[in-house]
């Protein structure tokens, strides 16, 4: 049990410094899998770490002593120890934070601990199970989060930033704040604004951020694009392009409406799939790419199937938990 904890936290050392292969990270994403509480405190790990460099990257400090002060605090309170990833004395960890790629983790908590005992992070999650949720997060910005989402944040946010972790979809109303720009982290991009009201969708290794006002900075390893409002970008497989954004179905999920302008009929099965937890298949190829201009409001999915049968005329077949359109 205990090589395997350390093979562990050598692939997460890996993950969060750059590192990592494709197998490392494949195997890391099935350990995620394996356990909610697994995908939580990486979360919350990672979220503390970015809060971290940003904290480090303004802070002078003598790299040795920090150390010296980190484990200090940490024996202090080993009488109840938090869960971590790393041992104290594990080599990555010591050469880590030395080398300057967790120095970071050590001057914060000698800042909370130091000058504040007793005190941590708090971080907070929300999250939507079987339903959507909304929220007002700690600096007054308001988040509605799609259905199997979640959202990782500090209780307060501190610092020159307001860093969230999201897995899965939501829609964002950010507070303005020129001081503290708000930034979303997904698996593979990270989203930067002051003010502004947008969409983000992450499932797997692919996000796409729509903006519906102001302006937003779209980030991933290799580089940086605008969205203004009626813009979109799409991240997959280490690509970032920037589109036009072109229809409004991507709201559903907030407004309980599907708007169809000229929509392919397989994007509005999409959305329906998701929003009613049902598979329905398009078995006819050509069926497919026909153009739909339609508004359901609040509609319930036999009402939407009825109205899809009379206009494009074809049958709707349950089986074996499908729903078949042929």
């Amino acid at each position: 049990m205990k090589n395997n904890t350390q093979h562990i936290d050598n692939l997460l050392v890996k993950q969060l410094t750059g590192e990592a292969t494709e197998a490392d990270r494949q195997e890391v994403q099935q350990w995620l899998a394996r356990d909610e509480a697994n995908r939580r405190y990486f979360d919350h790990f990672r979220l503390i770490w970015e809060e971290s460099k940003n904290l480090a990257a303004h802070t002078e400090v003598d790299e040795d002593a920090a150390w010296e002060r980190f484990q200090q605090n940490v024996r202090r309170r080993s009488a109840t120890p938090p869960a971590r990833l790393f041992p104290m004395n594990h080599p990555l960890m010591r050469a880590a934070i030395i080398g300057g790629l967790f120095i970071g983790i050590a001057v914060l908590t000698y800042f909370l601990f130091h000058n504040n005992p007793g005190q941590v992070i708090e971080m907070a999650t929300f999250q939507a199970a079987d339903s959507v949720k909304t929220n007002a997060l700690p600096d007054g910005s308001e988040v509605v989060l799609n259905k199997h989402s979640q959202l990782s944040y500090p209780k307060e946010f501190t610092g020159n930033k307001r860093s969230i972790q999201l897995n899965g979809e939501a829609f964002f109303k950010v507070k303005p704040d020129k001081a503290k720009p708000f930034v979303v982290k997904t698996d593979n991009v990270t989203i930067t604004v002051l003010g502004t009201s947008f969409n983000v969708r992450s499932r797997g290794d692919s996000t796409e951020v729509i903006v519906e006002t102001g302006i937003v900075q779209v980030t991933n390893d290799e580089k940086s694009i605008t969205l203004h409002a009626g813009e979109k970008a799409i991240v997959d497989e280490n690509s970032l392009r920037k589109l036009a954004s072109t229809d409004k179905l991507y709201n559903y999920y907030r407004s309980k409406k599907f708007v169809c302008e000229n929509t392919p009929l397989w994007k509005l099965v999409e959305k329906v799939n998701e929003a009613y937890d049902v598979n329905i298949v398009i078995e006819t190829p050509e069926l497919r790419e026909k153009r739909i201009d339609v508004t359901f409001d609040d509609e319930s999915l036999e009402g939407i199937l009825t109205v899809m049968r009379e206009t494009f005329d074809f049958s709707v077949v349950k089986e074996k938990g499908q729903i078949i359109l042929r």
